[in-house]
Order: C-alpha cells, then structure tokens, then sequence
C-alpha cells in the first residue's frame, strides 16, 4: 500500500515537473483564441467525432469478452466510460482492468487480465505500425535514429514486431482466441486510431498548420506510445513533451499551447459524462 503511494506520488512529480519545464519554452497569445471562435462549427464537429470514437470502442468491448458472455450495449458503454475516467489517473491505461467491476463476467480476474493485454496488445501493435510506417513521410531528426544505419533501425523495428507477435500468440491460445475475433479487434482498433487521429487533423485544421496527416500520426502516436510509460499521471506531462519537443523541431511554437489544450480536452470533455456514470453507478451499488 505504502509502496503505491510512493509511487503515485513520484507520478505526479514526473507530470509537474514535466508540464513546469514546457510552460517556461511556451508562451499564452490570447489572440490565437479568436481563431477558435472563428472556427466554431468546426470546433464543434471535433467534439462530435467523440460519438463514433466510443461508438467504436463500445462495440470492441462487446466483441472482447463475447466468448464469455454477451454483454449489452450500455453495459459495454458504461464500463467503457468508467475506465476512461480511471485512466486519467493511473499509469498505462491500467484503468481499462477495473472493467470487470461493471460487467459481472463469470470468470477470474487473471482470465480478465489475460484478455486485457490482449486487447491492448492489438491496438499497441496497431498503432506502433501506423506511427513506424508515418515516420518515413516526415521531415522529422531524431538525434538517436539518424546516427544508426537503415538496417539497424529494421532490425530494431522487427525485433520489436517479433516480440509482440510471439506474446500475442501465446495469449490468445491461453484464452482460446480464435483469428476471426483478432482480426475484428484489429479493424475495431485500426478504425478507433484513425478516428483520433483525424479529430487531431481537425485541431490541425482549425489552427491553420502546415503539417500532412503522416505527420499527425508519427508526432501524436509517438506521444501516446510514449504516455503509456508508467511514469507520470495518466501519461500526462510525457505526452505533452513528446508534442512539444517534434513541433518545436518544425518551428510551431507559437501554436504548442493551444495544441496541448485542444489535445489535452480529447481527455478530460469525456471525463464529465464519465463522472455522472460514475456516480450513477455508485448509487445504484449501494442501494
């Protein structure tokens, strides 16, 4: 318990010192602001894209567990919301396990475990794909790729791909996944990126900035790759930098601030549905 504490502490430190050393290379231009009034119908179809993003990850839910139980639709959209509150708060989106609280599976919780990692194996590999695959239509150095030779970095690259395919592999026979349920949590997953992505294009579009969507993905990707590290809160503050550090490679200052905002907001807008959820839920447990 003790050793918890510590560590959600130290989590908290590494996001505060992190946001601390960005605030002082960024600057707040309130003039920028006008843009997202002028922008407002596109502004709002950003926050419309969070319909089909949950929309999505609701159904992915469903498909995941149905070998065990079938689950209905707001049962899954519940326990999806729920968690997506909890990650906020804890490392690695470690809050998609507390799912099993809301969907009564007859089944151990190291059964749900086994399950989970295969669900964040899938989008992992998905979006370490995507963002490997943007890298090479970037503008983008990296001090440590640009000393190593190309077949190094494919080594590196299959390496990793390797290692991920082979404890995919023996998950999925532990949990008797069959190819058909990986293929769809793969198109769930391929579709569910795509639609965050773009939301972010959308932030892009709004703020006029030169950059092509390869460039979306590899910058953003990286960041939520990075932000999976289980060394901040939530991966807030590691995310924030990654973005930081790649816009400031291609002169966006000006913009950083408004960009972590909007994209800091894809977190937290949920969070409000999330919450009256959450206490819905509370009240209905101890009634």
């Amino acid at each position: 318990m003790l050793f918890n504490k510590i560590k959600y502490f130290a989590s908290l430190i590494i996001s505060i010192y992190l946001f601390h050393r960005i605030s002082k290379e960024i600057y707040f231009n309130i003039d920028r602001f006008v843009i997202l009034k002028d922008k407002f119908f596109v502004l709002l179809f950003f926050f419309f894209l969070f319909l089909p993003i949950f929309y999505f990850l609701t159904l992915k839910l469903i498909i995941l567990v149905n070998h065990i139980k079938k689950i209905k639709f707001y049962e899954s959209f519940k326990a999806t919301i729920i968690a997506f509150n909890y990650n906020l708060f804890l490392p690695a989106k470690s809050g998609d396990f507390l799912r099993y609280k809301y969907l009564d599976l007859k089944i151990s919780f190291t059964n749900f475990f086994n399950i989970n990692v295969i669900e964040k194996l899938i989008s992992f590999l998905i979006l370490f794909l995507l963002v490997i695959f943007s890298f090479f239509f970037t503008k983008f150095e990296i001090p440590f790729v640009i000393n190593l030779s190309f077949i190094y970095l494919l080594s590196i690259f299959l390496g990793c791909l390797l290692v991920l395919i082979i404890i995919l592999y023996k998950l999925c026979n532990i949990e008797n996944f069959k190819i058909k349920k990986i293929i769809s949590l793969s198109l769930f997953d391929l579709t569910i990126w795509f639609l965050q992505f773009f939301q972010i294009a959308v932030i892009i579009e709004i703020l006029k900035i030169d950059i092509n969507f390869y460039e979306i993905i590899f910058i953003f990707g990286s960041a939520v790759i990075a932000g999976l590290i289980p060394i901040s809160l939530g991966g807030f503050g590691v995310r924030d930098y990654v973005i930081f550090y790649f816009l400031n490679q291609i002169n966006l200052s000006k913009d950083i601030f408004l960009i972590l905002l909007l994209f800091n907001l894809r977190y937290f807008l949920p969070v409000i549905l999330s919450l009256f959820i959450s206490l819905a839920s509370f009240d209905n447990d101890k009634q």
